[in-house]
């Protein structure tokens, strides 16, 4: 049966690569030219106005609030409820008096009479600091795992390939929410953390797959090896792909207003982790592996050529002696 040459391929796999990277730096420029924030921020990172409101039907729901509110173009606006309660939060940008009372009219008109707990203009929830340690911790995750990697595979090329796999994922997600306009609030945290972690699970197995095939010191070249290595673990990371996406499919389709942006980047963060180990890091660990081979094989030449002169210059000595 013939297998597919997915290394032999490497060149275009790292041309689709780069082009979902420039897309999404593209989207963010474009965002940014046209006036508009790179990224749709939530009220989590931009700070707004917080409504808090006591209605008199234990009917209200968060999902009525938000029907009732829609026109307004509130964006998108944080709803919550207290559990056991009629008590309503409502989280949305920074309004205006005027907006404010034409919230509150129209919430009166069509659910009915409420009682105002308070109405306070809110800082960010995720302020600049958090911002510059989440940044910091992202850094530092990155150095750990070029570390563990080094060490379990005992080659930094395996640590280099893998994070060099999961930088372009994270653009990939970044430029998906830039280019749809998602809004990006605290759970993307999360999907960034989701990101992280099914990217690198991925990797892992590929490159796990890759070391038991190298222990078997086989005489095919090492391109060859990675390739079979990838074909034997395809159909797990395919299945494993599909499974979750149907589970979160679900989530988004069932699963309501509020959470369908978190899911639309788990969604992503699931397919693009799966490309990436097939399509980034191991055809990058095949190119880092050759370099270093001609390096290698460079070396070697160097020290022959240098052995060869010494041996010439000792030999012109000796005649030089002899006459």
């Amino acid at each position: 049966m013939r297998r597919w040459n997915l290394i032999g391929q490497r060149r275009r796999l790292y041309g689709l690569s780069a082009g979902l990277v420039l897309v999404a730096v593209l989207a963010l420029l474009w965002n940014a030219a046209s006036g508009r924030p790179p990224l749709n921020w939530g009220v989590d990172f931009t700070g707004g106005t917080l409504l808090n409101l006591r209605f008199a039907s234990s009917d209200v729901t968060t999902g009525r609030v938000r029907e009732a509110v829609a026109p307004l173009g509130l964006g998108e606006a944080i709803i919550q409820q207290t559990p056991g309660t009629s008590d309503i939060s409502i989280r949305t940008r920074p309004l205006t008096p005027a907006e404010r009372n034409r919230v509150l009219e129209t919430l009166r008109t069509r659910l009915g009479p409420f009682t105002v707990l308070s109405v306070d203009d809110v800082g960010p929830k995720i302020g600049q600091e958090l911002r510059n340690i989440a940044i910091l911790g992202v850094v530092i995750g990155l150095a750990l795992q070029v570390v563990y990697v080094t060490i379990r595979f005992r080659s930094w090329h395996f640590a280099l390939a893998a994070d060099v796999a999961l930088v372009h994922d994270v653009m990939v997600v970044v430029g998906a929410y830039a280019l749809t306009r998602a809004t990006v609030d605290s759970s993307f945290v999360a999907v960034l953390l989701t990101v992280v972690g099914y990217s690198i699970n991925d990797t892992i197995v590929v490159f796990d797959r890759i070391r038991e095939n190298l222990s078997l010191r086989t005489r095919e070249p090492f391109g060859e090896l990675v390739n079979r290595s990838i074909l034997e673990s395809l159909v797990r990371s395919i299945g494993t792909s599909l499974t979750t996406l149907l589970a979160i499919g679900a989530v988004y389709v069932f699963g309501g207003p509020t959470i369908r942006d978190f899911v639309f980047g788990l969604c992503v963060a699931i397919l693009t982790g799966a490309y990436s180990s097939i399509g980034v890091a191991s055809p990058l660990l095949v190119d880092l592996a050759a370099s270093a081979e001609r390096r290698a094989e460079g070396a070697r030449v160097a020290v022959a050529a240098r052995a060869k002169a010494e041996s010439v210059a000792a030999g012109g000595r000796r005649l030089r002696r002899r006459s």
